[in-house]
């Protein structure tokens, strides 16, 4: 029972018309914020599964050390096969300049940057990758640890939301609360439900 209620729950979310990944239109900048690991990265799965749902090839740069948990994306229906990760020092500056590198080759439709170390100062990096994402009609979703009150990570970011979840029995529904809307999509979003543990993909 509880191994069909997980593939209901992934199809759901995979497929999930009004869940963010799927509304947020390509060319855009996305910032997934929190203070704390509450849901940062499986919205950012999310993004994931819908751009392979597409077709769309897939990176996510990271410093090296950070969370990304290979069986925990599988789980979650990650083809690990299509998904590059590149691993970069522990430098903000370097996981910017990685994910730059990666959209200007245009063979990317998602590239998931985790900054939740830090992101770079000033904002040049965020208008370069703001005019790649356009050019190259790619999405790009940067994971930062700010906290709602916080300014956005630069004036290219087209839609910053922070995750937050409500626990159900046996399940627990993820809602992305809207920071910054530029895609007029606030009203349209809607929670996600996703199985425990809690703490695996946060």
């Amino acid at each position: 029972m509880q191994r069909i209620l997980g593939e209901t729950l992934a199809r759901e979310a995979r497929e999930a018309r009004g869940a963010l990944a799927a509304l947020v239109p390509p060319g855009r900048v996305v910032e997934v914020s929190a203070a704390a690991p509450r849901g940062r990265l499986t919205l950012a799965v999310q993004f994931v599964l819908d751009a392979q749902r597409r077709g769309e090839a897939c990176a996510w740069v990271q410093p090296e050390g950070a969370g990304l948990f290979p069986p925990d994306l599988a789980d979650a229906g990650v083809r690990l096969d299509a998904l590059v990760v590149v691993h970069v020092p522990r430098d903000a500056g370097a996981v910017a300049r990685a994910g730059e590198l990666l959209v200007r080759s245009g063979g990317f439709g998602l590239a998931v940057l985790d900054l939740t170390g830090g992101a770079p100062r000033g904002e040049s990096w965020v208008v370069r990758l703001g005019g790649l994402a356009r050019h190259h009609s790619a999405r790009i979703v940067l994971l930062t640890a700010q906290p709602a009150e916080a300014p956005s990570a630069g004036a290219l970011v087209a839609l910053r939301v922070e995750p937050a979840r409500r626990r159900e029995p046996g399940r627990y529904v993820l809602t992305p609360s809207v920071l910054r809307d530029r895609c007029d999509l606030a009203r349209r979003v809607e929670g996600t439900l996703h199985l425990p543990p809690w703490e695996v993909l946060r």
